[in-house]
């Protein structure tokens, strides 16, 4: 069993440790690292298959043992490369400056490791390989340089990886080993799932197929027939839709598994590596693709089940709910934030809802920015920058240079809370801030609260009622509208604001606390003055204001978020 894997300039890991369990799931958003880490342990092992290949016992090589054995591209199985540089961060084989150890030079080879670690009863065991990069056609490798041979347990170790499924070919001829594992490193492991199934039926012990057949039959209702090859151009194998009674097929008719669902060929990819490939160690990228959730967990199931039964170690890449939510926390590797394990429920939790909830947008922006604001809409977030470039208030650079902001989804504010709780699994040190409009005053306030998130209300109705100004709205309609309209859109607003919310817009109304301005008012006032002016340009407006027509309370809900965020 592998416990821990350390790289070390491995594509986009410059140096990481991923501690790792008998089953572990890895669980992240895209490009997080998931399939690299299996792509780091498949390339561990083809490092060990070619170094006993070229210099083990059996090879009857005499050369040194610290010359590097010679690896090319297209022996290269493990993953598709155009140019063997792709396998180094930032695609960098020789040292940068800021990267220099001890007595090391600049420019000096970026020597490439991987090294595993395992445990085999109650022997421990680390084998590591260094990988120097030679030209875009080769590299070499050679174990580490403080081994002087490789542990017996960790070269007992069998990986098989097992790529998502991508679709299957009409035709398969038989194709040997090692042409399958180039097929399986170019994500083509769907073009040998003939050659798996033929290859558990020809064994001489029939349980595997016999087991294989029986999964299939008990998950699907379908029952396989036995592969064919002998005198074919192709492999042929069909299975009927339905379990026929005794030893006749009862007239169903045999169809070529390629007419099945990619649920199934799913499955069956699953099965057909379990069975055919017997392993040690099985690398399962993203194994629910393809699968309805009910079936996401009943194959969840039986896989740790076989597993169990023929002491595999499995580690899985997946994005899938029902797969966490059925995994115990210390089994979750979490590629939210830098890897680590979890501890608890309540960050398995966190890691499920992330995954709902989380955009890469915001996994970009929790990165850089010091803070989150929830507001009700986009209208509410451009109205506050706006009104902060007026005011020339500190946290216009937040605005400008590092904003991060979510929608409530219209006046849902719990939706705040969730997504506040997944984002933590990204940024456990993030803060916020969620603005609520005058009109949620009757919503609890412990409902929404949570350990770095403050809740503020504006006092008006809504955020658009501080652009209830009659200076601010008229110059805005002298700089926009016809001048004929300007006297309609005055009238207007005479007649439909009391006087004294006309006289002194700033000073406390009720009139201001119970209308929603952007619903009546505001909309009525820009068509009398011959305007179209909808609800996310009202920022316009914002931007015309002095900032002596802008409300106290503005200044004061910037300064609770600038405090907020620690900016």
């Amino acid at each position: 069993m592998i416990t821990r894997v350390k790289v070390e300039y491995f594509k986009s890991f410059r140096r990481q440790v991923f501690e790792l369990s008998e089953h572990i799931v890895l669980a992240g958003p895209n490009n997080s690292g998931k399939t690299t880490l299996l792509q780091a342990i498949a390339v561990w092992d083809l490092a060990l298959q070619r170094w006993r290949e070229r210099r083990g016992p059996e090879s009857g090589s005499r050369a040194k043992q610290r010359t590097g054995v010679p690896l090319t591209r297209k022996d290269f199985t493990a993953l598709p490369l155009r140019e063997m540089n792709l396998l180094w961060t930032d695609t960098l084989t020789a040292l940068k400056k800021d990267e220099l150890r001890h007595d090391q030079q600049l420019g000096q080879p970026r020597v490439l490791m991987i090294t595993l670690e395992g445990r085999e009863g109650e022997q421990v065991w680390e084998l590591g390989f260094e990988f120097r990069y030679q030209n875009s056609e080769l590299l070499y490798v050679k174990p580490a340089e403080h081994l002087d041979s490789l542990p017996e347990a960790a070269q007992s170790v069998s990986v098989v990886h097992v790529p998502p499924f991508s679709g299957i070919g009409a035709e398969e001829t038989r194709y040997d080993r090692p042409y399958q594992d180039l097929l399986i490193g170019q994500g083509k492991a769907g073009d040998v799932l003939r050659n798996l199934l033929y290859e558990v039926y020809q064994r001489e012990e029939k349980k595997g197929w016999n087991d294989l057949c029986e999964q299939i039959q008990e998950i699907f209702r379908y029952r396989l027939l036995p592969p064919e090859y002998e005198g074919r151009p192709f492999i042929l194998c069909e299975y009927l839709r339905g379990i026929p009674k005794g030893k006749f097929k009862n007239g169903l008719p045999q169809l070529d598994i390629a007419s099945a669902g990619s649920g199934f060929h799913q499955v069956l990819l699953l099965l057909g590596f379990f069975y055919a490939r017997p392993a040690s160690v099985m690398l399962l990228d993203e194994p629910d693709a393809h699968l309805h959730v009910i079936l996401q967990k009943q194959i969840y199931d039986r896989l740790r089940s076989i597993a169990t039964a023929r002491s595999c170690q499995l580690i899985i890449a997946t994005h899938s709910e029902v797969l966490i939510d059925n995994t115990s926390p210390d089994s979750i590797l979490s590629f939210f934030s830098d890897p680590h394990r979890l501890v608890c429920d309540v960050e398995r939790e966190q890691v499920t809802e992330a995954l709902k909830r989380v955009t890469a947008m915001d996994i970009l922006s929790a990165e850089r920015s010091s803070g989150v604001l929830y507001v009700e809409d986009e209208t509410d977030f451009n109205l506050l920058s706006s009104w902060a470039r007026v005011l020339d208030h500190p946290l216009k650079k937040w605005f400008l240079d590092s904003p991060f902001w979510h929608s409530n989804q219209g006046r849902n504010p719990r939706e705040a809370r969730g997504h506040f709780f997944a984002l933590r699994a990204i940024a456990p040190q993030m803060r916020a801030v969620l603005l609520l409009d005058g009109d949620n005053r009757d919503l609890p306030e412990h409902e929404l609260r949570a350990d770095g998130l403050e809740v503020l209300r504006w006092e008006r109705y809504e955020s658009e009622s501080y652009l209830i100004h009659p200076r601010a709205l008229l110059r805005f309609v002298e700089l926009h509208a016809p001048p004929l309209f300007a006297g309609s859109a005055e009238a207007y607003l005479r007649d439909q604001l009391p006087p004294a919310v006309f006289r002194d817009p700033l000073q406390s109304h009720d009139y201001l606390v119970t209308t929603p301005a952007s619903k009546t008012l505001l909309p009525e006032f820009f068509k009398a003055a011959g305007l179209q002016v909808g609800k996310k340009e009202y920022y316009l407006v914002a931007e015309q204001m002095h900032d002596d027509e802008i409300a106290t309370e503005i200044t004061r809900k910037l300064d609770a978020i600038q405090r907020a965020f620690g900016l």
